[in-house]
């Protein structure tokens, strides 16, 4: 009997020691699992779940709740309590004079009435945590069973609400950090956005200062400028000088207000400036109704006469035009003369670009002995242009301070018969068969080409023969377009195979033809030197002032042939197309690169943002388009 109840002790002992060492065992499984959660910077709700599921489901512990310092007093987990006796507690009036595990009296009328326990939790003197338990069944008087895990569960709530805080405090330093630099990174915005207003404001006050600089100096000149602040004077040995003039201006300016004759002026002299732009001619000055421009400086070239004689007929061309559209028709005397001069910048509050020297004086004596309508040039030009143009002599005319002088009349261009046959041939096909609706490629374009490609081939030293196949070429390049828009070119040479043997062209030059002609394609691959010149000839307008309006002119037709292009688009266009183009001849490099470059610049800055890769340019004609609308 002895020895049975020796082993039932001894086996109770047993039994409560593995009950012992099973608590031990959830004790520190719990530890490591808080401990692991905190090093992985597990988020608070994380923790506080693990805790629950400790206690509740290992402890076995029916009711609890936890106020904590970290969540403001107010509870951060409870469950088995009624919501509302939580809501009861104040933790500084209930709870805070605790300092050591206290059991709560269940029979007690006040808000810890349906508790059982208290565990404080302290750093030092600085109170964390107050957890509250309890057993669902309260006998009275009855200190739960809990007792047997109270130190342990200060212990685990003391690391997890001592984690949490330092989590807390660790989000409020993140957050704190965010902010500033949110912070600083929005002044550097406010900053960044600041300078690039103001860099942008700096760069357009830039660019319109160089604007006008680039409008009373050349751009050699003004480049001279920028670089040295001064502008060294030149002489230029060989020159012409173009002046005009227009008859009876001051009596028909007493005739009309103030704002209707600049407005007039403008216009004319705006005119004269895409003209002279067109034949490489700098513009001088204006004074009062007079327009004075030179050719052959700053950049010298042998044919300076010609070309002012060729820009000339382009101002008369151009008023005799207007006459039929304007109020006002203004009747205008040119004169022309050759020879030395100097140059130089004059002025230092309102500096010009002017021009002295003989020459200069005897251009005007021209002018002023010259008639209306007609170009009337001294005898040094005449022997510098009697090759290219049929002069009338006039025989020596009194020159007020030189006595008589050699005048001539510009009669017309020296061309071959063959060549002005079928230019008046195909400039009146042009007129009538075109399509009125070509705003861009109409028989004005042609013609435009047409004088490019001459200049341009001068100064690539090209023979007689060769220039004039390339004006040829310049003529019929656009002739496509009377039978289709698209592929134009192919239709242009089938036309030119067709007209160019009645007058006496030969086979190889309407081969040589219709390549230039192709040459003008797009995209441009020009195989030979007279292909690239009519290339050249046919973009020159990419490189000179008179760019946008000519360009407004072809967003316009494209528009009308069914392309639907809104400006910030068109634009894109622009940029892009200007970015790939490349002229092929040195003397377009030299002429129209920079321009063409300028031109670029004031395009990306109206896109104000980096440019995008812009469509390709389908053009649909009318005509296809109401077939395909017929077909559907």
């Amino acid at each position: 009997m002895l020895k049975l109840k020796t082993k039932d002790l001894s086996k109770s002992k047993i039994e409560h020691l593995q009950a012992k060492l099973h608590i031990k065992d959830l004790q520190m499984e719990a530890l490591l699992d808080i401990s692991n959660s905190i090093n992985s910077h597990f988020s608070t709700s994380a923790l506080i779940e693990k805790f629950k599921y400790f206690v509740k489901e290992q402890l076995k512990i029916e009711k609890l709740a936890l106020f904590s310092f970290h969540n403001n007093w107010k509870c951060l987990l409870y469950y088995g309590f009624d919501k509302r006796d939580i809501h009861k507690i104040d933790v500084h009036r209930d709870l805070i004079y605790m300092k050591e595990i206290t059991s709560v009296n269940t029979q007690q009328q006040n808000v810890l009435a349906h508790f059982d326990m208290v565990i404080p939790v302290y750093h030092e003197s600085t109170p964390l945590a107050f957890l509250l338990l309890a057993d669902k069944n309260n006998d009275e008087l009855v200190v739960s069973r809990l007792i047997k895990h109270l130190n342990f569960l200060q212990l685990l709530t003391n690391i997890t609400v001592t984690a949490i805080e330092k989590q807390r405090l660790a989000d409020e330093v993140l957050r704190q950090e965010k902010e500033r630099r949110e912070m600083i990174e929005k002044q550097n915005e406010l900053l960044e956005g600041e300078v690039a207003e103001r860099t942008k404001e700096l760069r357009a006050e830039k660019e319109e200062s160089e604007r006008l600089l680039y409008n009373i100096l050349p751009q050699e000149l003004a480049d001279e400028l920028k670089q040295k602040g001064s502008i060294t004077p030149m002489r230029y040995e060989d020159a012409t000088v173009l002046f005009t003039d227009f008859k009876g201006f001051t009596l028909a300016s007493s005739k009309i207000s103030p704002k209707k004759l600049v407005a007039e002026l403008n216009e004319i002299f705006q005119a004269f400036d895409y003209i002279t732009e067109k034949y490489s001619i700098e513009k001088i000055k204006t004074i009062g109704d007079s327009y004075m421009a030179v050719c052959g400086l700053p950049k010298q070239t042998e044919f300076h006469a010609i070309q002012c004689v060729n820009a000339a007929l382009d101002m008369i061309r151009f008023l005799e035009k207007r006459k039929s559209k304007s109020e006002l028709s203004f009747e205008m005397r040119v004169g022309l003369h050759s020879g030395p001069l100097v140059a130089g910048v004059v002025g230092t509050k309102k500096f010009i670009y002017d021009v002295w020297g003989d020459t200069v004086n005897i251009a005007s004596r021209m002018e002023t002995n010259g008639i209306p309508g007609k170009i009337n040039i001294s005898e040094k030009t005449f022997q510098l242009v009697k090759k290219h143009f049929k002069c009338d002599y006039r025989g020596k005319k009194d020159a007020k301070g030189k006595g008589k002088m050699k005048m001539y009349f510009i009669d017309h261009e020296k061309e071959t018969d063959r060549y002005r046959d079928v230019k008046h041939f195909i400039l009146k096909k042009l007129k009538k068969e075109l399509p009125k609706n070509l705003l861009y490629h109409g028989i004005h374009h042609s013609k435009d080409v047409c004088d490019v490609a001459e200049g341009i081939a001068m100064k690539e030293n090209m023979d007689e023969t060769s220039i004039e196949l390339i004006k040829v070429a310049a003529l019929f390049h656009d002739s496509g377009f009377i039978k289709k828009y698209d592929d134009n070119e192919t239709m242009g040479c089938k036309i030119a195979k067709e007209i160019l043997p009645d007058f006496d062209y030969s086979k190889e030059e309407i081969a040589s033809i219709c390549g230039m002609i192709m040459a003008t394609r797009m995209p441009q691959a020009p195989t030979n030197k007279m292909e690239e010149i009519l290339a050249d000839a046919d973009l020159d307008y990419l490189g000179r002032v008179d760019f946008a309006p000519i360009a407004k002119t072809l967003f316009n037709e494209l528009n009308l042939f069914g392309k639907k292009l809104d400006e910030t688009k068109w634009n894109n266009i622009q940029v892009n197309f200007l970015k790939q183009h490349a002229y092929f001849t040195k003397t377009s490099k030299e002429l129209r690169e920079s321009g063409k470059q300028k031109q670029l610049e004031k395009l990306i800055s109206t896109l104000n943002v980096k440019p995008q890769p812009a469509p390709v340019v389908e053009v649909v004609p009318q005509k296809e388009i109401k077939k395909q609308k017929k077909n559907k």
